[in-house]
């Protein structure tokens, strides 16, 4: 039985969070794609953004800037991205359409990397690659397990790396993201003040008995005014390829909670346009709708495993 479904208590938790939502959807701007604060940082996002893997993965460059250019055309402005891999071609493609109106976007990025070293290569790596002087969201990404925590924390580590990049002024706030333990990235919001956090937020989490960050993190992150950020709303694509919900139930799910974006893959600018539609006129469902949604999926969420394979890592990206 779903966590939401356990008691009178996780109702009123719901409706809470749906109320917030509400609020949310309330204050957006009529027209246009709506925007919603990015927790305390100042900066508002669109519901959308664009995630940067499929951008990367794409073998030819001219469709992929199509995408973005085409995203921050239809009122985009929050852009996903990562130095490593197919990432690091989707930041310098970012760089190739966005330079021009870099004031008018939210860049973020992430790294993997632990140590001082490895992590200042990475944010070198990404403002070059990004061609700024800035990223507006410099993310500790994938946080797995409390050794690594440790890691993160040890001297010379990331965050000493980013602390002197603040002061330097090229990051402007810091996130965290993790794939696959809730409880872990509770531990490591207690180490640090975030100002945002990305994680899995689908129908599928919602549902999911046994690990759930919409039960277990979403809250935590918002009694702590952070900006939240979900990713595998359609969860990686298996909700649709099992034609378990309707890519607008999924979105319009996400949306009702409490999140200030959503990253999503796409990789051509039908899938873009698509996407905004739904935006455009999504209303919020209901708990009795949401509740509904979740009794109606089987839990899809491979990337929930204590560790993954490196063919994995690449099967299941953030968006």
């Amino acid at each position: 039985m779903s966590v939401m479904r356990n008691s009178r208590r996780d109702f009123v938790k719901a409706a809470a969070g749906l109320s917030v939502a509400n609020t949310l959807w309330a204050a957006e701007a009529a027209g246009g794609i709506p925007r919603r604060p990015l927790g305390k940082t100042g900066l508002q996002v669109s519901i959308m953004g664009l995630g940067g893997a499929r951008i990367g993965m794409l073998l030819d460059n001219q469709p992929a800037v199509d995408v973005v250019r085409r995203c921050y055309d239809l009122g985009v402005n929050y852009f996903d991205a990562a130095a490593a891999g197919a990432y690091g071609l989707s930041q310098v493609r970012y760089g190739i359409v966005l330079k021009d109106v870099r004031d008018k976007v939210v860049l973020a990025t992430k790294t993997r990397h632990r140590t001082f070293t490895q992590a200042q290569l990475d944010l070198d790596q990404s403002l070059s690659n990004l061609r700024t002087d800035r990223i507006d969201l410099y993310q500790v990404h994938n946080v797995i397990n409390d050794e690594d925590i440790e890691f993160i924390f040890a001297p010379k580590g990331v965050m000493e790396m980013i602390e002197k990049a603040k002061k330097a002024g090229k990051i402007r706030f810091v996130g965290v993201t993790g794939h696959t333990d809730p409880a872990v990235l509770n531990r490591i919001l207690a180490r640090y003040k975030f100002d945002t956090i990305l994680m899995p937020l689908s129908v599928t989490d919602g549902g999911n008995s046994q690990k759930s960050f919409e039960q277990a993190t979403l809250p935590v992150a918002r009694q702590k005014g952070m900006g939240i950020i979900a990713m595998k709303t359609l969860g990686a694509g298996q909700i649709l390829r099992q034609k378990a919900a309707t890519m607008e139930d999924c979105l319009r799910y996400v949306w009702s909670l409490p999140v200030s974006t959503a990253i999503l893959g796409c990789q051509e600018v039908a899938q873009v346009e698509a996407n905004l539609r739904v935006a455009r006129v999504a209303k919020p469902l209901s708990a009795t709708a949401m509740n509904r949604l979740r009794r109606n999926l089987a839990t899809l969420e491979p990337w929930k495993r204590p560790s993954l394979e490196p063919d994995d890592e690449r099967r299941y990206v953030a968006d």
